[in-house]
């Protein structure tokens, strides 16, 4: 891809494709982000098949049309939306070395191929509400009951007879970390694409040396009230809580369960400290978490304590403490925490700030 003569991710690379369901007919409303150059949704595969998926296909190409005029401004991007952005490089010398793709139950991720494929071959289809395919794109919608940790293989058959002729995914099912847009590039990279790597590693090295320096800030202030209050993450109007056993929407699992929920804010920060019950044969312990809002942006943790783990058929506290957007940004929120590997993970609903 030497140069400007390379394709181009263009509008594709932030935009996020979600599914909706209505209530037309038994039809399906779904957004589709708009493409360009290689990344093109071949709608005509879907126009064969019957006359409502005629239908389908129009009401694709007008969401399509719609996201297309959108401007020039989906093309302002700052540093987080591109942390959104997958990448799998695939080679000839690396051929059948399988890649991880993480994808979550009733998240719709979208997969761009630089090349032309002339087959998906996925395994396990039953496990998707919906699977759309094109000539260099494929949506996967996975059903919100899959289970958490489960491997499927993809494989992508390339329609040019090059090398590499193939490249082999392994879709990994996981709570709440799915890769919503993942880029998979054949061709060699351009230096364009080491320059963007390179920004990526600077950001991500920026973001590092920002965590050691509030590591050593906090060391060096006090414990207690006075640290709250020389730190500024309590001002004049103290700690607002809510008590949200009451209102919080429990997921039904059988092997783990919330007992009670309470919500804090103070005047930079805001914590949840929840109850859970395990009844599960073996220890649990929080391996990570995620808090997601309605638009489906995700706020990680700052940390999570206690790092001990709940014995079998116990009950234990976890305290979850966050830097949400805004002073404003109050919920509602859906709370996900999940073990090692995104086993036995636990989902509450509608949780909500002071």
């Amino acid at each position: 891809m030497p140069g400007d003569s390379g394709w181009r991710w263009g509008r594709a690379r932030n935009a996020h494709l979600e599914w909706e369901y209505g209530g037309h007919g038994g039809r399906q409303e779904h957004g589709l982000p708009a493409c360009r150059g290689p990344f093109r949704v071949n709608l005509c595969l879907l126009a064969a098949r019957s006359h409502e998926a005629v239908a389908f296909t129009w009401k694709v190409a007008l969401v399509a049309a719609l996201t297309l005029s959108a401007g020039a401004a989906a093309q302002v991007r700052d540093a987080s939306d591109e942390e959104g952005v997958g990448r799998i490089d695939v080679s000839a010398e690396r051929e059948g070395t399988p890649h991880e793709l993480t994808v979550s139950p009733g998240l719709a991720t979208l997969l761009l191929s630089d090349s032309p494929v002339a087959r998906w071959e996925l395994t396990g289809r039953e496990n998707f509400r919906r699977v759309m395919e094109g000539t260099d794109t494929l949506a996967l919608l996975p059903r919100s009951d899959v289970k958490e940790g489960t491997r499927l293989k993809l494989t992508l058959v390339f329609a040019d007879g090059a090398a590499p002729a193939r490249a082999e995914l392994v879709l990994v099912v996981h709570p709440a970390l799915a890769q919503r847009q993942v880029e998979l590039y054949r061709h060699p990279r351009s230096m364009e694409s080491y320059q963007q790597e390179v920004r990526q590693l600077r950001a991500e090295v920026g973001r590092a040396q920002a965590e050691v320096e509030r590591l050593r800030a906090t060391q060096a202030r006090p414990d207690g009230l006075t640290g709250l209050l020389a730190s500024g993450v309590m001002m004049d109007e103290g700690v607002a809580f809510r008590d949200l056993t009451l209102t919080f929407q429990r997921t039904q699992k059988e092997a783990l369960s919330m007992r009670r929920v309470t919500t804090f804010r103070a005047a930079t920060r805001a914590a949840i400290r929840a109850t859970l019950q395990s009844h599960l044969d073996v220890s649990w312990r929080p391996m990570g978490a995620a808090l997601v809002d309605g638009t489906g942006r995700t706020v990680s943790p700052l940390g999570i304590w206690p790092q001990e783990a709940i014995a079998p058929d116990a009950e234990g506290l976890i305290i979850l403490e966050l830097e949400l957007p805004s002073s404003k940004a109050l919920g509602p929120y859906t709370l996900k925490l999940w073990a090692e590997g995104g086993m036995h993970a636990v989902t509450v609903r509608n949780i909500s700030f002071p």
